[in-house]
């Protein structure tokens, strides 16, 4: 459950996630951006019967905090999404086709936006959450001008 919960991108809790993980005995300089160095450290923290507690408060904690909405972060995929329209809206020529695929992505990407609508990442955005939703908001509002 612990890799679950970490790979769903909730950055303060995966910070948490490495606080607990470095205060485990024999566990240094885990990487909480790499699943590989995450499941060495979790493999070496799970021995320890009082880190194994405090990884199963954590993931409750986190799944708790998402209310059992397992959608990752939406910032995560929201950056290149946001590349990809302007790219194909910016070509010399726009193929009904090209502007079929911009839409089919703005769609997506609503989709997305609305199922993590009560995740941390958006009930609460930071600045660069802020910025991603409204970059976005002009790329999908340059699709749907065109649709």
């Amino acid at each position: 459950m612990v890799s679950f919960w970490w790979s769903r991108g909730d950055g303060l809790a995966n910070h948490q996630l490495g606080q607990i993980l470095s205060r485990a005995s024999g566990v240094d300089g885990v990487d909480i951006t790499d699943p590989q160095s995450l499941d060495r450290a979790l493999r070496i923290a799970v021995a320890d019967p009082a880190v194994l507690a405090e990884l199963e408060a954590w993931w409750q904690m986190v799944e708790t905090r998402r209310a059992g909405n397992g959608t990752r972060n939406p910032g995560l995929g929201l950056d290149q999404s946001i590349r990809y329209l302007p790219d194909r809206l910016d070509a010399d020529t726009v193929t009904p086709e090209a502007l079929g695929e911009c839409r089919r992505q703005v769609a997506a990407v609503d989709q997305t936006i609305i199922s993590a609508k009560n995740l941390p990442e958006l009930a609460h955005p930071d600045a660069e959450m802020l910025d991603l939703l409204g970059r976005y908001l002009e790329a999908r509002s340059r699709v749907l001008a065109l649709a």
